[in-house]
């Protein structure tokens, strides 16, 4: 059994040493270390130089989303069996990979509990997605306190932090959409996934340290946005029922333009929307 572990990073040296290290202390064995490096000139190319342990990929800025692309490529390129993806602002604690790969099988994806700078659970995953109702939100369920009491916890909207898969996912669903950009990559590849027969699962004896708090997405307009929007209608579009596909994305269109403060925000939500609601996957 070889196992990848996947990190992909921009301009974060700091929060990447401590992922880093934080890999390097696994009970379990790494069979190889990956980053990909989207472009960082904070001396994060220069300081991953100086480790041989660490197998590079250095591209142009692409996003979360590119850089997940990538690396998930890579370590398939590479012949791993198992793939345990990341991002640079995540500590796996000691004994995480130890737990995942106990509850580890071909058709199931299995990932962490995550916690917060608190210290306390980070109740964020998707449990259930609706992609059926068009009168409802996309998110159908989330993770509650209550379903802790769980050691195994079905879930399908599983994040990039922390998620280990087996190589076949990769064979049967291809790659995470590098279009997106950034936003909703995991939870648009989680579904594919579940098409696919897979299932997924949070193993909550599998623990990993969040160091930045979550951002919040609907506190004011910036360049973040029309991804937002756009992916958002793309999930719809390219997995939602006959109904999900025509009608939501209005829903969202109509919600976004009420947030909008300015010209160039209603300029922003009505191009996010065009794109989302014409968006074609390359997988």
């Amino acid at each position: 059994m070889s196992i990848a572990a996947i990190v992909i990073t921009f301009n974060r040296l700091e929060l990447l040493k401590k992922t880093i290290d934080g890999l390097r202390k696994q009970t379990h064995k790494i069979d190889e270390l990956i980053v990909v490096n989207n472009g960082s000139n904070d001396g994060t190319s220069e300081w991953l130089k100086e480790n041989d342990d660490i197998f590079v990929v250095t591209q142009d800025n692409v996003g979360s989303s590119g850089g997940q692309y990538t690396a998930f490529n890579t370590a398939y390129e590479r012949g791993h069996e198992w793939i345990w993806a990341m991002d640079d602002d995540v500590v796996p604690r000691p004994d995480c990979l130890s737990h995942l790969v106990a509850n580890i099988e071909p058709n199931k994806v299995v990932a962490p509990l995550r916690y917060s700078l608190d210290g306390t659970p980070f109740i964020n995953d998707t449990i259930e997605f609706n992609l059926t109702n068009p009168f409802a939100n996309i998110w159908k369920r989330l993770l509650k306190k209550e379903d802790l009491v769980n050691e195994i916890i079905p879930a399908t909207g599983l994040t990039f932090e922390g998620p280990m898969f087996h190589r076949s996912l990769i064979e049967k669903i291809g790659l995470p959409e590098k279009k997106f950009f950034i936003f909703a990559d995991d939870s648009e590849y989680m579904i594919r996934a579940k098409k696919a027969g897979f299932s997924s699962y949070i193993i909550t004896k599998a623990n990993l340290d969040r160091m930045l708090d979550a951002p919040d997405l609907n506190k004011e307009f910036s360049w973040k946005n029309y991804y937002i929007i756009r992916n958002i209608i793309a999930i719809d579009v390219l997995h939602g029922c006959p109904a999900v596909r025509v009608l939501r994305p209005f829903a969202y269109l109509i919600s976004w333009l009420r947030k909008a403060n300015s010209k160039s925000d209603r300029q922003t939500v009505i191009k996010a929307f065009k794109d989302g609601y014409f968006y074609k996957s390359e997988n």
